[in-house]
This record gives C-alpha cells, sequence and structure tokens, in this order.
C-alpha cells in the first residue's frame, strides 16, 4: 500500500466527512452493527470518522487499525478512549488482538492489492454470529453525483470553506480511480468475496454495502 498517498489523504480527507451523502452512508454502516456489541474492530478507520460514530453503538471496546501513520494519529486525537493500532490489511493481520463481535471495513476494500484474501481474513476473526460491515466504490463510481446531492441538500455556499480541499481529495480520487491496482467491484463480485446477499447501494448509489454474518 502507497503510504505516502494515504498521509496525503489524511490531510484533506476529513472534509468528505461534511458531505450530506458520506453522513448518511456513516450512519446506514454503523446502523448495522448490533447495539453494544462486545469487540468492534475499524479495520482501516482512516482519520477516525466512523469510529467516532462507532461510540453511538456503545460497544464494549472500539480497536481501530491503519497503515498510514498520519491517518492513525487524527484517529488518536478524535477518539482518545479507542485503542489505535498501525495494522496492514494487506499483511497476515497477526498484529489484530483476538477476536471480534463486529467488523467495520469503510471505502478500504478497494485499495487492498487482494481484496478476497483480506476479506477471508477478517471473517476468520469473527466470533460466532458476528458481523463484517463493509462499504466500497461500486464499479463505475464518481464524485459528481455526490457532490450534486450535498448541493441540493445544502446549497453551493456549503462548499465554501471546503472546496480546495475537496479538490484535492478529488484529484486523488481521480488517479485511484484509473489505478489498475484498485479493485472496483461489481455486487456480484462482492456478493462471492464476501459470501452473502445482503448488499445494497450506498453514498448516492456509488458505493456498494454488504454484510457478512458469521455462523
Amino acid at each position: 500500500m502507497n503510504t505516502a498517498l494515504w498521509d496525503l489523504y489524511a490531510r484533506c480527507y476529513d472534509v468528505i466527512a461534511r458531505l450530506t451523502p458520506y453522513e448518511r452512508m456513516v450512519l446506514t454502516l454503523i446502523s448495522e452493527v448490533p447495539e453494544g456489541a462486545g469487540r468492534v474492530l475499524d479495520a482501516g478507520c482512516g482519520t477516525g470518522n466512523l469510529t467516532r460514530a462507532l461510540r453511538a453503538r456503545e460497544p464494549g471496546e472500539i480497536v481501530a487499525v491503519d497503515m498510514s501513520p498520519v491517518m492513525l494519529e487524527r484517529a488518536r486525537r478524535k477518539n482518545p478512549g479507542a485503542t489505535h493500532l498501525r495494522v496492514d490489511l494487506d499483511g497476515d493481520l497477526a498484529e489484530l488482538p483476538g477476536t471480534f463481535d463486529a467488523i467495520v471495513c469503510g471505502n478500504v476494500l478497494y485499495s487492498l492489492a487482494d481484496p478476497a484474501r483480506s476479506m477471508a481474513l477478517l471473517i476468520s476473526r469473527l466470533n460466532p454470529g458476528g458481523r463484517l460491515v463493509v462499504t466500497t466504490p461500486r464499479d463505475g463510481a464518481g464524485t459528481g453525483v455526490i457532490l450534486r446531492d450535498h448541493i441540493r441538500s445544502r446549497g453551493v455556499l456549503s462548499l465554501g470553506r471546503i472546496i480546495l480541499p475537496l479538490l484535492v481529495v478529488g484529484v486523488i480520487n481521480v488517479r485511484l480511480l484509473r489505478d489498475s491496482a484498485h479493485h472496483f467491484l461489481t455486487r456480484d463480485q462482492l456478493r462471492d468475496m464476501l459470501a452473502t446477499d445482503d448488499i445494497r447501494l450506498t453514498y448516492s448509489s456509488q458505493a456498494w454495502l454488504a454484510v457478512h454474518q458469521a455462523r
């Protein structure tokens, strides 16, 4: 994983959290985490926006992991009560402490070298009855629809203070979309990877949300 790219992304990423479609996606994602779950893992926590939202589900413990030191530092400042670890999701995940009642993976899967392998390793860390909840950009995803939905919701003036960092994020996203090393999956590909039919669109229909239920 290109940590330099994600370190740059970290400095601008939080502007995305101000977009209405992103807020809705996060709320939908965390609603799939059982309230009062014992241990929850935020796999690929980024700057900690999803970790912060997870606190509303009142889990017993939150473990948040990411490969980017800059992302992790920002996440720690937002969520001092969570355990933060530097973990490469492209690795064997040996650094992960134990098993979990729920694992969330928000818009990370597409950036992994071998997403099927990484998802299988995460699934192996679920307790019986546990859940893996994933969002990931779909095939053909674009940012224009997301921005239009935000403007319809809050007006164009709401972009005033965030337009410059949004442009940086947009440039990075264009690079990611053109990079064959990144994986933008169809519904069928995601279904086969996670062994689930519980898949729907979110994020202004630009991302998939999928839920795998462990037995």
